[in-house]
Formats: C-alpha cells, sequence, structure tokens
C-alpha cells in the first residue's frame, strides 16, 4: 500500500481548511494567549468559545458554525491550542484536520453515513 505525499500528516497543507466566513465577525489576534482555546488561521489566531469538557479545569473544546456547517475544534495537550479540527457538512460529509508545525493538514473526509 503506497500512501499518497498530497495526504494527511505527511502531505502538503491544504490553505483552505477553513472556508469563507467560519470567522466573520472575529477579530484575529497576533498569537495565542492564556485563558482560551486558540485556532490558528491564515490571518491570525482566533479564541472561539470553548468548554471544559473533561473536567480538568481548562478549556478544551469549542465549536463554530456558519453556511459550511459545524466546525468543532479540541485541544489535545492542554496548551490551549486547538490540534484537531472536524467540520461536519451540511451535505453529510465531515472533514478533519489536525494542526502540527504552524499548519493544517486533512487527516480524512468521507460521508458520515
Amino acid at each position: 500500500m503506497s500512501m499518497d505525499p498530497d495526504f494527511g500528516l505527511f502531505g502538503a497543507p491544504d490553505a483552505d481548511a477553513f472556508g469563507p466566513g467560519l470567522f466573520d465577525g472575529a477579530v484575529p489576534a497576533a498569537e495565542p494567549s492564556p485563558g482560551g482555546l486558540w485556532v490558528h488561521a491564515e490571518d491570525g489566531w482566533y479564541d472561539v468559545h470553548a468548554l471544559d469538557t473533561d473536567g480538568d479545569g481548562l478549556v478544551d473544546t469549542g465549536t463554530l458554525t456558519d453556511a459550511q456547517g459545524t466546525a468543532v475544534f479540541t485541544d489535545l495537550d492542554a496548551d490551549g491550542v486547538a490540534d484537531v479540527y472536524h467540520r461536519v457538512r451540511p451535505d453529510g460529509t465531515f472533514e478533519t484536520w489536525r494542526f502540527g508545525e504552524g499548519r493544517w493538514r486533512l487527516l480524512d473526509r468521507g460521508d458520515i453515513a
């Protein structure tokens, strides 16, 4: 089985991970600050309203919704920066992205059903 060099953690990052409008109305920051769930985008960092879903006292999961569906961001290592992003679209498809080395990389996509 050969690995597709343009897919996943081993491939090139997709500049259109979020699509237009996901952060409409939000003001980007130059860098993350303590106490939030920060998401890196091409034009800066955004603090996503988030909840502490695992009870450790730190926010770890947040959502945003736009015309292209719902985005769920999760901080896996408690550093305040979203590591994984899932997008569920109205057409029944999904995408999963992973943040590393300053870039979002597509891990998986497909149909929900």
